[in-house]
């Protein structure tokens, strides 16, 4: 037997025996080789035997290699974790439990597990590889760099490891560490000719001349191409950094560059510059110098028509064709058209169009040229009957053979009458009749529509209308500033190309005055209130000028007399041609709401009519989802005209949804048009829609009709058939009744295959006209029934789901408000319908004067007169405001001042100051309303809980989508996202905040706040949708909560774009005076000037939330932790770099050591310490306490609603920021009485010197001797803290802020504001009678 089998025996039989070391020893080798030869179980059962008092780390860790070779994955990983717990200096188990979750797809949880194998003391390569592989691709490159670092010790000769770190830094713009870094890796391997160009702009930007070109030439060798001839520039070019590109054509030119090449690639990075002056400029050079380049030409022609120059611009694109031996159909021609057009050239124009358009197509050329044509009058007279569909096309091409015609006509009258000189001139009153024609029908004509388009130019200018002509075919280019860009690489996705086809409409044509869009129940039916209104004034000659569009998606949901008419055409929602229409219509009406991409036009007027009055709630009253109502609110905002049937529904539909101090339109109390022709049916119609329902005219029977609400969601399709089978079965079992059912239109389908045991009402009756022969309605919490009150017959109200109706959507009235019979159970159905056929439930006069007081039949008439008249004097049938004229009065006759705030909602500090505030401002004196997406705020349950603080008086404004946008916009925003501080022309702004105008007048249209604030101050889309405001006239601001320069430099390069956009706003309100020295100092040195509007406004605080939240009980990890701890300290923030939480646990550390000291040895401290607070960091701390071993001194608490009993129950707070702006947190503690240690920075020193505490440094070291500098002189820590006073001192200074120094004019004087009760958001309950 060999040694080997004689040991692995011997350890066998003593592994119950392991009170010596010598036994134990024996076993632990004869458990390693059963494991090295896979005889698992064996193995397992030998290491379990060893003592459990050994703390044998590596017999534990091989338990749970077994357990993982085993797949008992739970049982792995609880072992690899037990090893950690006691062992936290094993960083392999850490490491098998991370790559455990790894292989589970838990990186989550793999990176904490990672994050503490680095910390364990333990250098091992693997351990930063798989905790950087587990990163998400959204971590911040911060975060990444922190990961790369740590490794850096194991990978300092690994390449691959060093260019991920070099990309972290240069993304950070970090150039001094980016240049050790590309040093490190030139020692180890070759590098990339990017390398070296990176190598040499660091080198140039640091005035290193000589090095930067030694770099570069070796950078553009290593390259090759064009690289060699351009010079370094080519790699700023490739990679779009236009400014980079031609500071270093200019510095450091290709050799291989003539000067007119030189001057093109310098025009053409200015070009994309947007910098359009000197482009033209150096393109002018470059011809100059390159004669006959047509290319060279054509640019010089864009760039001058750009900056206005167009009759330098004509004159090019004329040379550039010259140099063309085919110039016929070069996009040249075109540009070269629209200078002539706008220059007033319009036949050269026309000849330039035709010649890049072509020819109109063939049989519909020249009238003139087609008089001896036998089969032209055919052509046309076949082209002038519209056929049934009713297309927008179908309309054009009709009246195009009307024009034909006339023409025809007027021409063969005009050579009749033996005029030897009229040739074939068409007569002036033909041509002006011929162009009023085209000019009615263009807007029906899309742009882009070549075929229609070259048709209506070619008669525009035989009628001699060569400017309409030329109008006509610079629309026959779907997008006409296309330039350089592709229009389908902007327009990949459905969405997409409808964005930018909508966009180009909105902006390239014009409004129509003649074209009206009716769309009613998002193009599902036509109906409702926009039906009845048409149908009052198609037919009347006072609109016969108007043409009619109605977007519907069923052909088969048109009505009759819809049919046939020369003014009237349908178009699918959302189809192109709609599209346009909602571009440029003059009239828009609907009665739900257009798509969050809709921006209504300045010239556009809108008339939403809503559909009825609510009983169920609607806007900030309905319960269920989140701001649900989100678009309708922007569809109310952006109507001109709103109108309602009454008081309740105006109440509802303008203040319930939060716009009653922002709404600037006209509402209108007029009545319920269609009711119109329900109020007005004669008695035979009556009879003959009855018939139809199955009763004819000797039938005694009475008609109930059972219409009740849609019960489910946009998204939930959902129908109790068994329910409703019962209902209706119940119903008609009353005698001498014919129950019919009208089903809520999205229940239509759901109906399929159900057999009911009454009739369903036909779909093409409709609902409005139903009810004039009904004699009993049966609903439930329906509009239906208000619709129905005029009709004085009687209601029955079959509620039996109240209770949970009203918890789920929540209804406006009470049941005792509302007109009608009670009836809450299924079995009191046919005894409440008896009761009704016997007189009762018919509404008293008090409701009907309540909720139908204009119900006469002429509501139709009012209204369209109203709307597209301006006729206002209907007399005591109407109530109309103009809510433009008549704003909300604050204190006496002062106009209360508008703020429009914008904030993330993230729970954090700047969450908190932002609540404060909004409590703070007194709504006697200001209209304060907040901007959010909803979207947003439903993925992120913690910001909902912010949401949710918010005071009563906030008006919430709704950001659903985002508008749309040109192609030339998005590719200016594309490139500021790249390159920030690249562009400077006027041109690019223009471009840039065009976009953005658009953006607020797609949320709240003509309305423009007083102020505009960015109070998050860190995405430079919101400091541009606030930036845009102020170009329509608010004051806007931009907040900064830290040391913008640090946050830039440690955190979030994109800052940069923010600190662009500074220049864009009146006031950068820092959060303290000293943080803002800090900003205007450090972000000079960045090339930013604040000098001219930096100001200072401290953050507020909401102190009677801090002091009773503080009287909370405690939570029970924070409680035990002061029960074994003889001091406690808290600290709270998010777990992020810069709150340096690390440093404050290493000083804990310290605290609990003996260290000594130069008056002796100084004992530890009972001391532990209570986190508040989440974030990226949280593993790494985590790991970090665990290698300190001060598990159980140091608890995490994670993210608190409630913070406040572990702020006023610790001894101290501290807060060792790297940089703070004003931290909220600190006033918390004073408010509080805590005694406070800080970091010494700006915004920290302000609050001591207005409080109290003591300052220390960032160190481990400091922060440790600042603390036990505290407990040692308790008043210095401690003192008084007026925050009464901080508060008004801080309200004042933010109000000067945001609104200007005449702010304060506008608080009464002599007297406090107005007192109010603290109110949270929550429904609006104030409901009119």
């Amino acid at each position: 037997m060999s040694k080997d089998a004689v040991l692995r025996k011997m350890g066998r039989a003593v592994s119950g025996r392991l009170q010596l070391p010598a036994t134990t020893r024996l076993v632990r080798y004869a458990a390693s080789r059963e494991y090295e030869e896979g005889n698992l179980a064996e193995a397992k059962r030998l290491y379990e035997k060893l003592s459990e008092g050994s703390h044998d780390t590596a017999a534990r860790l091989r338990l749970g290699v077994i357990a993982e070779r085993q797949e008992r994955f739970e049982a792995a990983l609880r072992t690899y974790t037990e090893v950690a717990d006691r062992d936290p200096a094993c960083g392999e188990a850490f490491y098998r439990a991370g790559c455990l979750l790894k292989r589970q797809n838990d990186p989550e949880g793999a990176s904490v597990f990672f994050s503490r194998a680095l910390s364990s003391g333990v250098r091992d390569r693997r351990y930063s590889e798989n905790l950087l592989s587990c990163l998400p691709a959204s971590t911040p490159q911060w975060q990444r760099l922190e990961v790369l670092l740590s490794g850096l010790p194991e990978h300092e000769n690994d390449a691959a490891w060093l260019r991920k770190l070099l990309q972290a830094q240069l993304h950070l713009g970090l150039n001094g560490p980016a240049r050790c870094t590309l040093d490190a890796l030139a020692d180890i391997d070759e590098l990339s000719a990017q390398e070296l160009f990176e190598q040499g702009v660091i080198a140039h930007r640091e005035g290193d001349r000589a090095s930067a070109a030694a770099s570069f030439d070796a950078a553009c060798e290593a390259a090759g191409g064009k690289a060699c001839s351009k010079g370094p520039a080519q790699f700023a070019c490739s990679r779009g950094d236009w400014r980079l590109a031609a500071e270093l054509f200019e510095i450091y030119p290709g050799e291989g560059l003539s000067r007119g090449e030189l001057a093109y690639e310098l025009a053409y990075c200015f070009d994309r510059l947007r910098d359009y002056e000197r482009a033209q400029g150096q393109y002018a050079l470059a011809a100059s110098l390159d004669t006959g380049n047509g290319n060279t030409l054509y640019k010089l022609g864009l760039a001058s028509e750009r900056v206005g120059d167009l009759a330098t611009a004509e004159r090019s694109y004329q040379e550039a064709l010259r140099t063309l031996k085919k110039p016929a159909r070069s996009w040249w021609n075109y540009r070269r058209g629209v200078c002539l057009a706008r220059l007033g050239r319009h036949d050269e124009a026309l000849t330039s169009f035709w010649s890049y358009l072509g020819p109109a197509p063939r049989g519909l050329a020249s009238v003139s040229k087609q008089l001896a044509s036998t089969g032209f009058l055919d052509l046309v007279r076949a082209k002038s009957t519209p056929p049934p569909r009713q297309r927008p096309e179908d309309l054009v091409e009709s009246t195009i053979g009307d024009i034909m015609l006339g023409l025809h006509e007027a021409l063969r009258s005009h050579k009749s009458a033996g005029d030897p000189g009229a040739g074939t001139e068409i007569p002036p009153a033909a041509a002006r009749r011929a162009a009023q024609s085209i000019r009615r029908i263009l807007p029906l004509v899309l742009k882009g529509d070549r075929n229609h388009r070259l048709v209506l130019a070619q008669l525009a200018q035989d009628a001699g209308q060569v400017e309409l002509a030329c109008e006509i075919l610079e629309q026959a280019e779907e997008f006409g500033c296309k330039d350089g860009l592709d229009p389908r690489a902007y327009g990949r996705t459905p969405g997409a190309a409808r964005n930018i086809r909508y966009a180009e409409a909105l902006d390239a044509l014009p409004v129509s005055p003649h074209l009206v869009l009716w769309e009613s129940n998002h193009g599902a039916s036509i109906g409702c209130h926009p039906l009845a209104v048409f149908r009052w004034m198609v037919g009347r000659p006072e609109y016969s000028h108007l043409i009619h569009v109605w977007a519907v998606n069923d052909l088969g949901a048109i009505p009759a007399d819809l049919l046939g008419r020369r003014n009237v055409v349908f178009v699918p929602l959302h189809s192109t041609e709609y599209m346009q229409y909602l571009a440029t219509a003059g009239y828009l009406v609907n009665n739900v709401s257009f798509a969050p991409y809709f921006v209504r036009r300045r010239e556009q007027r809108y008339l939403n009519t809503w559909h009825g009055t609510p009983f169920k709630t609607l806007g900030r009253s309905m319960r269920g989802g989140l701001l649900d109502y989100e678009n309708l609110q922007r569809n109310f905002q952006l109507s001109t005209t709103l109108m309602a049937p009454n008081e309740l529904t105006r109440w509802a539909l303008v203040e319930d949804h939060d716009l009653l101090d922002v709404y600037r339109g006209r509402t209108i109390i007029t009545g319920s048009p269609r009711l119109d022709t329900s109020l007005t049916m004669s008695g035979q119609d009556r009879k003959a829609l009855r018939g139809r329902l199955g009763l004819a005219e000797d039938d005694d029977r009475r008609l109930v009709l059972f219409a009740p609400t849609w019960r489910g969601g946009v998204s939930k399709r959902e129908l109790d058939h068994e329910a409703l089978v019962a209902d209706l079965t119940a119903m008609a079992s009353c005698d001498d009744v014919l129950v019919v059912y009208r089903a809520h239109r999205l229940s239509e389908k759901l109906l399929a295959g159900v057999d009911l045991p009454v009739s369903i009402v036909p779909k093409d009756i409709d609902t409005n006209e139903l009810l004039a022969a009904v004699d009993v309605l049966v609903t439930d919490y329906s509009s239906i029934l208000f619709d129905f009150l005029p009709q004085k017959r009687p209601i029955v109200l079959y509620m039996h789901d109240i209770e949970e109706y009203r918890a789920e959507r929540g209804l406006y009235l009470d049941p005792a408000e509302v007109p009608g019979l009670t009836c809450y159970d299924r079995a009191e159905l046919a005894s409440a319908i008896g009761r009704a056929l016997a007189g009762e439930g018919v509404a008293p006069q008090e409701a009907l004067d309540r909720y139908c007081p204009y119900e006469d039949g002429r509501a139709s008439s009012r209204l369209a007169r109203a709307f597209f008249d301006d006729d206002l004097e209907h007399g005591q049938r109407a109530i109309i405001r103009d809510h433009a004229l008549a704003p909300a009065v604050g204190d006496g006759a002062r106009k209360r001042r508008t703020l429009l705030f914008h904030a993330s909602m993230i729970p954090n500090g700047i969450a908190s100051a932002l609540l404060a505030l909004l409590e703070a401002l007194d709504p006697a004196l200001y209209s304060v309303n907040l901007i959010v997406e909803p979207f947003v705020l439903r993925d992120n349950e913690d910001r909902q809980e912010i949401f949710r603080r918010l005071p009563g008086h906030v008006h919430v404004i709704c950001k659903p989508g985002a508008a749309p946008w040109r192609i030339h916009e998005r590719s200016c925003m594309n490139d500021f996202a790249r390159h920030p501080g690249a562009y400077t022309s006027q041109s690019f702004w223009d471009c840039y905040w065009a976009y953005y105008e658009r953006e607020t007048r797609r949320i709240l249209g003509d309305f423009v706040p007083d102020a505009a604030i960015e109070y998050d101050g860190y995405a430079e889309t919101w400091v541009s949708l606030i930036a845009a405001w102020g170009r329509r006239g608010s004051r806007t601001s931009c907040y900064q909560h830290n040391q913008m320069d640090n946050e830039y430099r440690d955190k979030y390069p994109g800052l940069k774009r923010v600190f662009t956009l500074y220049s864009a706003v009146d006031a950068v309100v820092a959060v303290s005076p000293g943080l803002a020295r800090h900003n205007r100092s450090g972000l000079a040195g960045l090339g930013i000037d604040l000098s001219q509007r930096q100001l200072s406004a401290r953050n507020l605080l909401d102190v009677e939330r801090v002091r009773l939240g503080a009287q909370a009980p405690a939570p029970d990890a924070f409680t035990a932790l002061k029960n074994e701890h003889g001091i406690v300290l808290a600290t709270m923030g998010r777990m992020s770099m810069e709150k340096n939480q690390a440093a404050l646990i290493e000083a804990v550390a310290l605290l609990r050591e003996q260290d000594g000291t130069e008056g002796g040895v100084a004992q530890g401290l009972s001391v532990g310490l209570a986190i508040v607070g989440s974030g990226v960091l949280e593993g790494t701390l985590r790991a970090r306490i665990d290698s300190l071993g001060l598990c159980g001194h140091v608890v995490l608490l994670g993210q608190m609603d409630n913070p406040f009993p572990v702020l006023g129950g610790a001894d101290l707070f501290v807060l060792p920021s790297l940089h703070e702006g004003q931290p909220v947190t600190l006033l918390e503690a004073m408010t509080l009485g805590t005694g406070v240690v800080a970091s010494d920075l700006p915004g920290n020193r302000e609050l001591v010197a207005l409080g109290y505490g003591i300052l220390s440094g960032t160190s481990p070291q400091d922060i440790a001797q600042a603390i036990r500098k505290a407990l040692a002189e308790p008043h210095l820590a401690h003192g008084d803290f007026d925050v009464k006073e901080h508060n008004a001192s801080s309200l004042r200074d933010t109000l000067e802020a945001v609104l200007g120094p005449e702010a304060l004019q506008q608080q009464p004087r002599g007297k406090a504001a107005s007192r109010r009760k603290r109110r949270r958001r929550a429904p609006l309950r104030r409901v009119p009678a």
